[in-house]
């Protein structure tokens, strides 16, 4: 009888290491996981409904940087209803990804309660039902070393420090790993190693 597929959905703010270990996974994994996350969402998005677009139409429906008042320097991302209808398409993307028995890579979530809660629900099910394996893994790092991280990050500065004053996305996630301190590979060692044990196929 054929396994469900592995769905991995890897947690944290930005610069904690999500991308690095989401591609680490895949290529440890034996089985094909498609990588997709809110990165890949970001960058689907029309640049009109982008707030990092100069001048963009429908910024204030998409995503916006906004500054964080009692954090200089700090900025957060703010949702707009395009942008959590698109957020919630995700969700439902993920979850048709495996049901057509693929696994799937969660490369991040947004900080957004309510889409957490709805794709949490939406995974819980689909494994009750025996269609997917969950496995949900937070990678949380100290705030100094984020901050070091940031700067040398792709992403827009400050957005890292914010997101990690906020609630967790996944209220009781499989495996937590501080990455303080550790290396790339010693993180994926780590996430693999645990994957190996609870999800791996019978060889």
């Amino acid at each position: 009888m054929t396994e469900a597929p592995l769905c991995v959905v890897l947690n944290g703010p930005s610069a904690a290491g999500k991308s690095t270990l989401a591609e680490a996974v895949q290529e440890h994994w034996e089985e094909p996981l498609l990588r997709f996350g809110v990165d890949e969402l970001y960058r689907m998005v029309p640049g009109q409904w982008a707030g990092g677009v100069k001048n963009a139409r429908h910024a204030a429906r998409g995503f916006t940087y906004q500054n964080v008042e009692h954090m200089p320097g700090v900025r957060r991302i703010d949702n707009g209803p395009d942008a959590l209808a698109m957020l919630y398409a995700m969700n439902a993307a993920i979850v048709a990804m495996l049901a057509s028995g693929v696994g799937v890579v969660v490369d991040g979530q947004a900080f957004e309660p309510a889409v957490n809660d709805d794709l949490q629900a939406r995974l819980r099910r689909i494994r009750d039902e025996g269609t997917a394996r969950v496995a949900v893994v937070e990678l949380t790092v100290a705030d100094e070393q984020l901050a070091d991280r940031q700067r040398r990050h792709a992403h827009p500065t400050g957005l890292s420090l914010h997101q990690n004053t906020l609630p967790k996305q996944a209220k009781d996630p499989d495996l937590v790993v501080d990455t303080t301190g550790l290396t790339a590979a010693e993180v994926a060692d780590v996430v693999c190693g645990w994957l190996d044990k609870e999800y791996a196929r019978a060889r």
